[in-house]
């Protein structure tokens, strides 16, 4: 987590600023927004600095201005200001901090208008490309037909996984590349078994069976009881053309399809199962227990709900009857009965429930025990022998599209397995929230992580009543595996004008002439340590105390720019210039000496020794970001002066104007 603070210095020069600013030579009462202390007769003008804490984030998303200004488009923005404990790059501290030290809620909210505060804030900063690309990622599951067409190029000998003879990074490239569409997201996780040894194939004698004995058995059943529709989807090779949306699985172990009433949504939802193959069964017949309710008539019913079933090759989806079908809204089910599936038999089909709701008609559908039944044909010729089966494990993995072809993702990228989720400790193959899990997770994964290694974890993330795959950073440390949420600290400083607090990045300040200022000493001596560091070093100077160059040998004043931390001042006097370093002015007038160290201090040594007061300094889109110093010149007299400088970058000033001119 990166760090943005002022520097113990910037802390001393405010602190400092402010009791200038009660003295004859505070300048600031000179500027716009500050008044004379004669026309406040009772004021309060500080200069500090404050950190947020969590009941300040709290406040910040409860006032009511800052929800005024939020409106609807930002409210659950702004209520996260509250819970997660940091701005956003919707709700910034700029637009929203000032609302809430105006209120009672900030204790230093009677704070006169001059007053100044460092706000150190947390705020969060929009994910690397690396993880928002990811977010999202796409889904496919290997397909018993993939693996029987695909993998293995065998109807016969083939398993329904991959194996060390047919690895998985050989095959799902094509895959991919022939059921997904990389411009929906670069990313996929592939779900797919996996086996440590390959299967052997062999042949058995006459009367023997390919899958199982002859005579009548279940070729397809499922309860939807386990929470979930897989292997029950749409993503199949017999999918219709278009599918607006697809069946849910409810939590008391239906399968359901629904929408809203009276207009809201009108839908047109498919359940498709795996493809059955019933080219060696006869006396196939499909039965299941379901309930239609709410829908204004049997008829209804029967002509906005159906079963379809499509045989492979064919192009539309045949439409079965159903012989049960009820109008009930007690969610009583009843049994379909036996639909007959003999004009399939011999052919590949899947079974659609395909549920349509009339636009202002519409209700609920529900599925369970689900039974397709047939009786195997006894074999006529010498069978197959079954693949030699070895335990096969549901791995997932990463792919992504690299601009021309499908390919595993970089190492950085992990995804959770199937199992993992029950191992979590959850009953459903997602989760709500990464933490703590992933975090524990990693840190038992590899634990002896190099310093700073990052990982980049997909996993199922449930919210919202949907399921989408979500990405989350994490780095390792001193302290295992971290979860970056990319939350930074910052400091940034709001000013009082006029009896309110705004949002300034400037600085504005007063450096007192004369000895033991200590404002005036830290600005002046970080001048003449940058004139002998980039002047004095490179002419072949080893001490800043030497006294060859610029710098005297008292080592707190130099007479390249005139600075001097002794006095806190400028020292412009010339002869003292030309005294202390007669070469570096050989053959120049008074007045052109004057003049070079005019020069210099405008576009050298300030802007060098402002660079290291303020590094953390930078520019604001839509606001220019300067800095004012007021100070004062020895000619042999004292006289007093302001400058300005514009801050163009990170740390880099640009000389704006200087009363002398």
């Amino acid at each position: 987590m990166k760090s943005y603070k002022y520097s113990k210095v910037a802390i001393a020069v405010l602190t400092a600023g402010a009791l200038a600013s009660c003295s004859e030579n505070a300048w600031n009462n000179r500027l716009p927004g500050f008044e004379e202390e004669n026309d406040k007769p009772i004021a309060d003008v500080q200069r500090l600095d404050y950190t947020l804490t969590a009941a300040d984030y709290k406040a910040i998303a409860d006032n009511s201005a800052n929800k005024a200004l939020a409106g609807d488009e930002f409210a659950s923005q702004l209520a996260a200001v509250g819970t997660a404990g940091c701005f956003s790059a919707e709700i910034t501290p700029a637009k929203y901090a000032p609302a809430f030290m105006n209120s009672t809620s900030f204790k230093y909210f009677t704070l006169s208008t001059g007053s100044a505060i460092n706000l150190t804030y947390n705020i969060q900063k929009s994910a690397p490309e690396a993880v928002t690309a990811a977010i999202g990622a796409q889904r496919y599951t290997v397909s018993k037909d993939d693996y029987s067409s695909e993998v293995w190029e065998s109807s016969d000998d083939y398993i329904t996984a991959f194996a060390p003879s047919h690895p998985a990074a050989d095959y799902i490239p094509t895959l991919l590349e022939d059921h997904l569409d990389p411009d929906a997201n670069p990313y996929a996780v592939v779900t797919y078994n996996q086996v440590d040894m390959d299967p052997v194939f062999g042949t058995i004698g006459a009367g023997g069976d390919e899958e199982g004995p002859a005579g009548p058995q279940d070729v397809l059943a499922s309860t939807f009881g386990d929470g979930t529709l897989d292997p029950w989807t749409v993503e199949t090779i017999l999918k219709p053309e278009a599918i607006a949306a697809v069946w849910t699985a409810d939590s008391y172990g239906y399968a359901k399809a629904n929408s809203y009433k009276d207009g809201a949504l009108a839908a047109d939802a498919w359940l498709i199962s795996p493809v059955v193959d019933l080219t060696s069964f006869t006396d196939a017949s499909l039965s299941f227990d379901h309930v239609y309710n709410k829908f204004p008539s049997v008829e209804f019913a029967k002509e906005h709900c159906t079963l379809n079933v499509r045989v492979a090759g064919q192009t539309e989806w045949t439409t079965l009857e159903i012989p049960v079908i009820t109008d009930n809204t007690s969610w009583t089910m009843v049994n379909s009965g036996s639909v007959d599936l003999a004009a399939f038999e011999g052919k590949k089909i899947q079974v659609g429930f395909h549920y349509t709701a009339l636009d202002g008609e519409s209700g609920t559908w529900e599925v369970k025990n689900f039974v397709l039944t047939a009786t195997k044909a006894a074999p006529k010729a010498p069978a197959r022998a079954a693949a030699f089966e070895v335990p096969a494990k549901a791995v997932n993995a990463v792919y992504y599209y690299n601009g021309s072809d499908w390919a595993p993702a970089p190492s950085d990228y992990i995804v959770l397995n199937p199992g993992e989720y029950a191992n979590m400790g959850q009953t459903y193959a997602n989760l709500s929230t990464n933490e703590p899990y992933l975090s524990i997770y990693l840190n038992g994964l590899y634990p002896y992580a190099a310093e700073g290694a990052k990982k980049y974890v997909l996993w199922l993330h449930y919210a919202g009543g949907t399921t989408a795959y979500d990405c989350s950073e994490y780095v390792f440390g001193a302290d295992g595996w971290k979860y970056n949420n990319y939350v930074e600290t910052e400091t940034s400083q709001f000013v009082n004008i006029n009896g309110g607090w705004v949002y300034d990045p400037s600085i504005t300040l007063t450096l007192p002439a004369g000895r033991g200022q200590e404002l005036s000493t830290q600005y002046f001596q970080a001048c003449v340590d940058w004139v002998y560091e980039n002047i004095c070093v490179p002419l072949g100077d080893t001490s800043i105390k030497s006294g060859k160059f610029y710098v005297t040998s008292y080592g707190n004043n130099e007479y390249y720019s005139g600075t001097s931390a002794y006095q806190g001042n400028l020292d412009l006097r010339p002869d003292k210039a030309r005294e202390q370093y007669p070469a570096g002015y050989e053959g120049m007038t008074d007045d052109e000496i004057v003049a070079l160290e005019k020069e210099r201090f405008l576009n050298e040594v300030m802007p060098g020794a402002l660079a290291k007061l303020h590094p953390n300094i930078k520019p604001e889109e839509g606001i220019d970001v300067t800095v004012t110093i007021n100070f004062a010149v020895y000619t042999g007299t004292t006289s007093e002066y302001t400058a300005v400088w514009k801050v163009t970058g990170p740390a880099t000033f640009e000389p704006v104007s200087c009363t002398w001119d």
